[in-house]
C-alpha cells in the first residue's frame, strides 16, 4: 500500500515538472512528430521578383493518426540565404536539419487552420505572409535562395502542443521588395531540358501473330493518355509553346519506342485481360489517337531522343549475356521515326541512374558512335568542357546533378515529419544556376525524373519559370542536338559504376530466366522452325512477339519491382509453351496389338503451326520392349503425319510406352503421350525355352515308348518259355 502511494506521488510530481518545463506560449516544437501529411498545391510567387509583396502557400493537410488533433495552426519560417552549392544540396537531401526547421532566422505569426482535425481527415489551408521588413514578415533583405518551412502545430488528443508536420522548400529571390536585385549576366547560361515521354511500365502482355488484337494487362494507360500523367506531359508543353514557341528550342523529347508502338496498337482496337483471365475490349482507342496526334505535332522538327525499346535495362542485359535482346532494344529507334515522322538523335543514350558499367559502354561503342547522357557527378577524370571523349566511338554529355536531385521526389522522413516540394526546389536550383552561379556561357542540361509524376500545374509552373528566366536574360535556350553534333571539348577517363548501381539493376534471377528463354527462342528460329513457302510466315515472325516480350520484361521500370519483372517473364514463358503445344502427338485412345517381335510402334504427329517443324521422337525404356534410337521427323505446316517407330519385342504381354517430342536441344514440344500395347509375339528367349521344352518332351515320350516296347517283349518271351 505504501509502495503504491509512493508511485502515485512520484507520477504527480513528474507531471508537475512537465507542466513547469513547457514553454509559456504552449507551442513546443519537437522533432519527433510527423502526424500530418502536408501537400502543397500552390506557391505564389514561385520566384520572388520586383513587385512581389507577399508569399502565399496553399495546399492540404491530412491527419495520419488515429487520434483527433485540436487547434491546428501554421506559420512560415525561413533560414539564412543559401549561397553555395553544398548548402543547397544539404537543404534538399536533409531538410530536417536545416536552420529554417530547427533555428529559424525569421518566423511569421501562427495562423489558425482548424479547431478540430479528425483521424484521416483532410483539410485545405492557405497561409499568406508579407515579404518585407515589417514585424511578422519574412524580412527578405537580399537576393538569394532561402530555405522556407511550413511549420504545423497542434494538440493531439491526450497530448500537448507539438509540431505535427512540416514542409521544407527553397524560395528563389531575384529581387527583394525594397531594393536590391540580381542583374542578368553578360553571357547567359545555356539551358537544355530533357522532356521524358515514358510510361510507368510496359503494358502489353500478348501480341498475337495471327492478326488478332493486342492484349494488355490492364486499361490504365487510357487514363494516363486522356487525363493523367502522359496527358499532362504533352498538354503542358503544347499550351506553353502556343504562347511562346521559342520554349521548344530548349526542350528535347525523350520517347520510348515501346510506348509509341503500344499507343499505335491501341488506335486500331485492343483487348484487356482481367485478373480472373477474362478478356474484354479496351476503351482507349480515341484517347490514344488524340495523344499520338498531339505528340506528332509537338515533336515535328524538334530534338528527339529514342530510349532503348521499353527502356530496357542495358546493364542487366549485358550482364546476362543476352546480346540479341540488347541489339533489339537499341535498334528500335526506327519506330520513333516511323510513328512520329521525326528522326531521333543518332546514338544518344540516357541510362537510368545516369551511369553505365564499363562492359556495357564497350558494347555500345563497338556497335556505333555513342553519346551517353550521364550524371555529372559520375563522370571520372573530366578535363576541359563538355562533350567529353570517353574512348573510341564513345563520348559523354553531363546533366546537372544538383537540378536533377532537386526535381526528384525526396523520400519521406516520417520521424521528423519534414517533406520537400520537388518542383519548387527544382525551380530554385535552376535560378541558382542562371542567376547566382553563372559561369559565362555555361551549359546546363536538366534531367527530370525518368517517369516524371509532377502535376499539370507544377509542370506548367516549371515551363513558365524557364520562359521567364529566358525573357529576363538569365538563360538562353540551347539545343541538345547542337551539343551532340558538336565536336568534343574535353576528355574523361570513365563513368563511376559502383555496387549500389549493380544492386539497382533488374535482379539476376529475372535476367537469368530471360537469358534461358532467349536461348530457347534462338534455337527455335535457327534449328527447329522452318518457313513453309505456301504459308509465307517466317520463324522469326512467329517468335518476334515473345522476343519483344523479353525485352519488355527487362525494363528499368521493374528495377524497383522485381516481382513484376518475374510476372512479365513468366507471361512470355506461358506464351512460348502454348506455341510449342501446337506440335503434339495424338493419343490412339485404345490399346494397340503387336503381332511380331519387330512390329513398329505407330504414332501420329500434329503440327498446328504455320511453319515446318523439325522434331525428335522420344520413346521411354520399358521392360520387354526395346525401341530403336530416337527418330528425327519434319512435320509440314498445319498438317499431321503418321510415323512407325522400329522396336524389338522381347516378350508377350501388355506394355505402357511413353512417347514425346522435343527439339534436338531437349526443349519439349507439346505433351507426352502414353501408348498401351498388347503383344502376342514370342521373343528369342521364349522360343528357345519353348524349343528346349519341346525337345525334352519328345525325348521323354520316346523313352516311355521304348520302355513299353521292351516290357512287352519280355512278357511275350516269358509266355513262349512257358509253352
Amino acid at each position: 500500500m505504501i509502495t503504491q502511494l509512493r508511485r502515485a506521488g512520484y507520477a504527480a510530481l513528474a507531471a508537475v515538472f512537465v507542466l513547469l518545463a513547457a514553454p509559456p506560449s504552449g507551442r513546443a516544437e519537437t522533432a519527433a512528430a510527423g502526424r500530418l501529411l502536408v501537400d502543397v498545391d500552390q506557391v505564389a510567387p514561385r520566384v520572388v521578383e520586383a513587385g512581389s509583396q507577399t508569399l502565399t502557400i496553399s495546399g492540404r493537410i491530412t491527419n495520419t493518426e488515429d487520434r483527433r488533433i485540436a487547434d491546428v495552426e501554421v506559420r512560415v519560417q525561413r533560414g539564412d540565404v543559401l549561397d553555395t552549392e553544398d548548402g543547397l544540396r544539404a537543404a534538399i537531401a536533409d531538410p530536417q536539419r536545416i536552420d529554417a526547421v530547427n533555428r529559424p532566422k525569421v518566423s511569421s505569426a501562427f495562423q489558425k487552420i482548424t479547431a478540430d482535425l479528425g483521424p484521416r481527415q483532410v483539410v485545405p489551408f492557405t497561409v499568406t505572409v508579407p515579404l518585407g521588413p515589417a514585424k511578422g514578415a519574412l524580412r527578405l533583405d537580399r537576393p538569394g535562395i532561402y530555405p522556407v518551412v511550413l511549420n504545423f502545430n497542434g494538440v493531439p488528443a491526450y497530448g500537448r502542443t507539438e509540431r505535427l508536420g512540416a514542409l521544407s522548400t527553397l524560395l528563389p529571390v531575384l529581387s527583394v521588395p525594397d531594393g536590391g536585385a540580381v542583374s542578368p549576366p553578360a553571357q547567359p547560361t545555356q539551358l537544355s531540358v530533357l522532356w521524358p515521354l515514358i510510361d510507368d511500365r510496359p503494358r502489353r502482355v500478348e501480341t498475337p501473330t495471327d492478326g488478332s488484337r493486342t492484349v494488355f494487362a490492364d486499361d490504365s494507360l487510357t487514363t494516363s493518355l486522356s487525363s493523367g500523367r502522359l496527358f499532362s506531359l504533352v498538354d503542358t508543353v503544347r499550351t506553353a509553346a502556343a504562347g511562346d514557341a521559342s520554349l521548344l528550342r530548349s526542350l528535347c523529347f525523350v520517347v520510348d519506342p515501346d510506348l509509341l508502338d503500344t499507343v499505335n496498337a491501341m488506335t486500331t482496337g485492343y483487348q484487356v485481360r482481367a485478373p480472373d483471365g477474362t478478356v474484354f475490349d479496351g476503351s482507349g482507342a480515341g484517347s490514344a489517337q488524340l495523344w499520338l496526334d498531339r505528340v506528332k505535332e509537338l515533336t515535328r522538327g524538334q530534338c528527339v531522343i529514342a530510349l532503348p525499346y521499353a527502356d530496357a535495362d542495358l546493364a542487366a542485359l549485358t550482364r546476362a549475356g543476352t546480346t540479341g535482346l540488347l541489339d533489339t532494344a537499341l535498334a528500335e529507334s526506327s519506330v520513333v521515326e516511323s510513328v512520329l515522322g521525326t528522326k531521333p538523335l543518332a546514338g544518344a543514350v540516357w541510362p537510368d541512374g545516369g551511369t553505365l558499367d564499363a562492359r556495357t559502354l564497350t558494347g555500345l561503342a563497338g556497335a556505333h558512335r555513342t553519346t551517353v547522357i550521364a550524371d555529372a557527378s559520375r563522370i571520372q577524370g573530366a578535363q576541359g568542357a563538355s562533350p567529353y571523349t570517353l574512348g573510341q566511338n564513345l563520348r559523354t554529355i553531363p546533366y546537372d546533378q544538383l537540378v536533377a536531385s532537386s526535381l526528384a521526389p525526396q523520400p519521406r522522413v516520417d520521424d521528423a515529419g519534414v517533406r520537400t516540394s520537388s518542383i519548387q526546389n527544382g525551380l530554385a536550383t535552376l535560378v541558382f544556376r542562371g542567376g547566382y552561379q553563372s559561369v559565362p556561357g555555361q551549359s546546363v542540361l536538366v534531367a527530370p525524373p525518368r517517369r516524371w509524376s509532377a502535376t499539370a500545374a507544377e509542370l506548367a509552373v516549371f515551363l513558365q519559370t524557364v520562359q521567364s528566366l529566358e525573357n529576363q536574360g538569365f538563360i538562353r535556350p540551347l539545343s541538345l542536338q547542337t551539343l551532340i553534333d558538336g565536336a568534343d571539348q574535353g576528355t574523361a577517363t570513365g563513368l563511376d559504376y559502383n555496387a549500389q548501381d549493380s544492386t539497382a539493376e533488374v535482379p539476376a534471377p529475372v535476367t537469368s530466366e530471360i537469358a534461358r528463354l532467349d536461348g530457347v527462342q534462338r534455337d527455335l528460329v535457327q534449328n527447329v522452325l522452318f518457313e513453309d513457302p505456301t504459308r509465307q510466315v517466317t520463324p522469326a515472325e512467329l517468335i518476334e512477339p515473345m522476343h519483344y516480350g523479353l525485352v519488355r520484361a527487362s525494363s528499368t521500370a521493374y528495377r524497383a519491382a522485381p516481382e513484376r519483372a518475374q510476372r512479365a517473364t513468366g507471361a512470355v514463358n506461358e506464351q512460348l509453351t502454348a506455341l510449342l503445344a501446337q506440335v503434339s502427338l495424338s493419343d490412339p485412345g485404345r490399346p494397340l496389338s503387336l503381332a511380331s517381335a519387330d512390329s513398329p510402334l505407330p504414332v501420329f504427329i500434329n503440327n498446328g503451326l504455320p511453319v515446318v517443324v523439325r522434331a525428335r521422337i522420344n520413346v521411354s525404356n520399358t521392360p520387354g520392349i526395346k525401341p530403336a534410337s530416337d527418330t528425327i521427323v519434319r512435320i509440314p505446316a498445319k498438317s499431321g503425319i503418321p510415323r512407325y517407330l522400329p522396336a524389338k519385342i522381347n516378350r508377350a504381354g501388355k506394355f505402357v510406352v511413353t512417347v514425346w517430342l522435343t527439339t534436338d536441344s531437349g526443349t519439349p514440344l507439346g505433351k507426352s503421350s502414353q501408348v498401351e500395347l498388347n503383344s502376342t509375339s514370342y521373343g528369342s528367349i521364349t522360343v528357345a525355352v519353348t524349343g528346349t521344352a519341346a525337345g525334352v518332351l519328345v525325348l521323354l515320350v520316346g523313352l516311355r515308348l521304348f520302355r513299353r516296347v521292351r516290357a512287352a517283349r519280355r512278357v511275350r518271351a516269358a509266355a513262349e518259355g512257358d509253352l
